[in-house]
Formats: C-alpha cells, sequence, structure tokens
C-alpha cells in the first residue's frame, strides 16, 4: 500500500471519573525500538512533535504477534503495571491521508482495549509526563502519531 498501513494495540486506562491515561515519550531507545520504531524514518520536526504530544499507550504490532501479546507488551513492560483486567475490546480502523506521503492515503488498524489497572503507575524513564486527562478537553492537535482520531471512540 503506497501510503503505509499500520496495525497497533491501545490500551484505554480510565480513573474512576472519565479521565484516561495519557503519556507523553521522551527521547529513550525503547521508542524507537520496542514501541515506535517507524520513527526512525520521521525527520527531525516530526519526531519533535511526537515527544511534545499525547498518546495513548500504545504499540505497534509486531510481524508475528497477536495484538493481545502487544497489549500485554504495553501494560507489563511499557506502564510497568502487572495487575490489570481487559474489561474489552474492538477493532476500529481509520483511512485518511498519510501524513509521511502527502496525497496518498494509510492505513491504520487499532485493536483498542479498555483496560483496569489494578496498581499505581509510576512514571519510567521513557516518559515526560504521566496523566489521567479528560478526553473532553483535548482536541486531534494534542496527539501525537495521529492518535487524536481515538478521541470520538471514548464518549
Amino acid at each position: 500500500m503506497k501510503g503505509g498501513f499500520c496495525i497497533s494495540s491501545f490500551a484505554i486506562i480510565r480513573k474512576d471519573d472519565s479521565r484516561v491515561l495519557l503519556v507523553k515519550p521522551k527521547e529513550h531507545e525503547k521508542w524507537m525500538e520496542e514501541w515506535a520504531p517507524n520513527w526512525r524514518l520521521y525527520g527531525p520536526e516530526l519526531l519533535s512533535n511526537e515527544y511534545k504530544n499525547w498518546r495513548f499507550p500504545s504499540s505497534y504490532v509486531r510481524e508475528g504477534e497477536s495484538p493481545d501479546k502487544t497489549l500485554k507488551r504495553i501494560v507489563e513492560d511499557q506502564l510497568g503495571i502487572k495487575s490489570y483486567q481487559v474489561l474489552s475490546s474492538k477493532l476500529l480502523n481509520f483511512y485518511e491521508p498519510s501524513r509521511r506521503y502527502p496525497g496518498m492515503m494509510h492505513w491504520d488498524y487499532c485493536f483498542v482495549y479498555q483496560v483496569r489497572a489494578n496498581e499505581d503507575l509510576t512514571i519510567k524513564p521513557w516518559f515526560s509526563s504521566v496523566a489521567y486527562i479528560d478526553p473532553k478537553t483535548l482536541e486531534l492537535k494534542d496527539f501525537g502519531s495521529a492518535q487524536g482520531s481515538l478521541l470520538p471512540e471514548l464518549s
């Protein structure tokens, strides 16, 4: 596919109210190697935007890996949460103009999991910020990697 195709898993973790867990990455090898290897192809400006914008805890599905295994990597490795429950899951797909290839379209297949964390989260060295935020206060531009496309799914 000329404009690209991505398969990802997302962990939507909520507080007791409507707030959802969001993270801001900071420069760390884990992003390039584990969770967002496509960032290696980004130019300095696009990469800088990824480090200053919010994102849902997420990762690309590796070749041969199930979306459920990807979720486990996200929750356990990326967030450091060992005790959690998956409440529900659904598959969403988006067909949008490619940010990397102007004039072409890009497919995103997103396995979105509603997750309950049974323990507190601590900030890991690959995050500059971790917060529970009301999604109604956010806009598409507040997110990196077009993750804001998931906002309408949170209501």
